[in-house]
């Protein structure tokens, strides 16, 4: 009969310390100020797109830098002494040299009506 009389205070006393074990769910602290809370599919989700966002506009940022870059290059070679050099080539070269800076400029303004 002693050990029965135990082991119902041991549960009684079990009960108290743990509310899961009488069936309760056990309560969630509140967030603190400040902090994000994890456990909210909402703000992970939240924060998960401004990470992807970021890295796209990184992406797009280097594209146009290259894109940009080969442009410019591409100015330089025939503005000022390079003109001459320029107009010595066939007019197939000339066609084509003005037809890539054309296309560049164009894939680098597409990126920023598709961005």
């Amino acid at each position: 009969m002693t050990i029965n009389n135990n082991a119902k205070h041991t549960d009684t006393t079990l009960k108290s310390i743990d509310p899961t074990v009488a069936g309760e769910k056990s309560v969630t602290p509140p967030a603190q100020t400040g902090t994000v809370n994890t456990e909210r599919s909402g703000a992970a989700r939240r924060s998960m797109n401004k990470i992807i966002e970021m890295q796209q506009h990184t992406e797009l940022h280097e594209e146009l830098r290259k894109l940009l870059g080969h442009l410019h290059a591409q100015t330089m070679l025939i503005s000022g002494e390079g003109l001459e050099n320029f107009c010595n080539h066939s007019d197939q070269i000339k066609s084509d040299y003005l037809w890539a800076m054309t296309d560049t400029a164009e894939r680098a303004l597409k990126l920023l009506d598709d961005a």
